[in-house]
């Protein structure tokens, strides 16, 4: 049991070291999850707010950029500005060029590439403070849309579905409130994106509190040193019913022995008794008197009655008693 409670002790050790180690980290890592997400209006949509990712990569043209590590101090700009490439510079260094980033220092608004990160759009928009994901399903009845592509209604229109047309397998459906006194959006022509809803607002998504991610780690921890707690009470009780088993054994194989020593020396007695019941007879004639005792092992024999002794030779000879019906008999 020493062993293994050292050996739990130190598990335990380790378990409180490595949390201990990635608490920060992991709470780090939520709250920067959190912190690289970012709301913007999406023109493309017309300006409907949707939600964009950092990602560290090069930019291309028309991308938004977002300053991550300002490299001149020297520059207007700041960690946390938003920019849109107008050009992009090939060169050793290469870099981007924003008209909103010039500055007297910096005419040209170059910005090197350590500088940002790209942040590029998710199916994720926000409409009416309410998160939805845009999804390339067929509406049904009921559906939330948003026209992405169209003759009829202007991109961004978000609209529920009022009606599915059975006739065409293509999606195309009629809407509650159209636009340009039009309802009918033709999916052959036009395009739509459904609208599902991701959560409700109070749960749009909000950088995490490190205490929180903290206190929720240590009630791990806890959980784990209470299970290693219980694997010591059972280790312990299963060595205790061990243990008493272990003395049952001790016990039984000491009365095995005794009984074995016991058992050998009734033999031995058995054989020595045998031996004396071999013994000869030793016969007294009392002259005179016509009387006799007969001893054997040096013991006389009592209420003998009648001696008859037959005497074939010095190697063959038998000997009768009878006895009263009293007394012992050898």
């Amino acid at each position: 049991m020493g062993w293994f409670s050292a050996e739990a002790e130190r598990a335990k050790s380790e378990y409180d070291r490595i949390l201990r180690r990635n608490i920060d980290n992991m709470a780090k890592d939520i709250v920067n999850a959190n912190e690289n997400i970012h709301v913007l209006a999406d023109e493309t949509l017309g300006g409907i707010k949707r939600e964009y990712v950092e990602v560290d990569r090069k930019a291309e043209v028309g991308e938004k950029i977002v300053i991550v590590e300002k490299a001149d101090r020297d520059d207007w700009y700041e960690n946390g500005d938003i920019f849109t490439v107008d050009r992009v510079i090939h060169s050793e260094m290469t870099f981007v060029e924003s008209d909103a980033a010039a500055s007297s220092g910096n005419c040209s608004g170059g910005i090197f590439h350590d500088e940002y990160h790209v942040l590029e759009p998710t199916n994720i928009l926000i409409v009416n403070s309410q998160r939805f994901e845009m999804v390339n399903d067929n509406a049904e009845k009921g559906d939330m849309v948003i026209v992405t592509d169209s003759y009829d209604f202007p991109v961004g229109h978000v609209d529920t579905v009022k009606e599915v047309d059975d006739d065409r397998p293509d999606g195309s459906v009629y809407l509650v409130e159209g636009a340009n006194d039009e309802t009918y959006l033709d999916r052959s022509e036009e395009e739509y994106r459904v609208l599902v809803p991701v959560e409700s607002a109070e749960d749009e998504p909000k950088p995490a509190d490190p205490i929180d991610v903290i206190a929720s780690l240590a009630r791990e921890v806890a959980e784990l040193k209470r299970k290693v707690s219980d694997l010591e009470t059972t280790v312990e009780r299963h060595e205790r019913v061990n243990g008493r088993r272990n003395c049952e054994i001790d016990t039984l194989q000491k009365d095995s022995r005794t009984l074995g020593e016991e058992l050998a020396r009734l033999k031995e007695a058995a054989k020595s008794e045998s031996i004396t019941e071999s013994a000869p007879f030793v016969l007294v004639i009392h002259e005179g008197r016509g009387e006799f005792d007969v001893y054997q092992r040096g013991k006389k024999i009592e209420n003998i009655s009648r001696l008859e002794i037959e005497a074939y030779s010095r190697l063959s000879s038998s000997i009768n008693l009878e006895f009263n019906d009293v007394g012992d008999r050898p």
